[in-house]
């Protein structure tokens, strides 16, 4: 078993995970902890029959994406 201890400030719905790419594929167990007592989730009321999913915009390719820059022209300092 593996375990990832951070620590962030949430400000939006999604939250980064460092370290991403090990854990990638994998299923995993979130709990998330707050300082705060006063703290109350909700999943089932008014608010949560109201929210929309996040809109993500399209991802299209166009051609070979793996070689649509000449390996000279990459940064690779």
């Amino acid at each position: 078993m593996q375990a990832i201890e951070f620590e962030t400030d949430v400000v939006s719905e999604y939250i980064r995970i460092p370290e991403f790419e090990k854990l990638k594929n994998r299923h995993v167990k979130v709990i998330v902890l707050s300082e705060e007592d006063s703290m109350q989730v909700t999943g089932s009321g008014e608010a949560a029959k109201r929210r929309k999913p996040a809109t993500v915009p399209l991802t299209q390719f166009y051609g070979d994406v793996l070689d649509t820059v000449p390996t000279q022209l990459w940064d690779q300092t």
